[in-house]
């Protein structure tokens, strides 16, 4: 099971299974009609949720 750390809740990629809090490992990108949007920094897929 997750734990949530002081920087923030847990991040969980649909696609590889990565997991970090959010903030710490995530990368973002522009999107240019959904602005700023969260990457995984494994397998580069932004279909990401919040776990917890």
């Amino acid at each position: 099971m997750a734990e949530q750390s002081a920087s923030g809740p847990a991040l969980h990629c649909y696609e590889c299974g990565f997991e970090a809090a959010a903030g710490e490992a995530w990368e973002r990108v522009d999107h240019p009609t959904l602005g700023s949007i969260t990457r995984c920094p494994e397998c580069g897929t932004t279909n990401v949720h919040t776990t917890g």
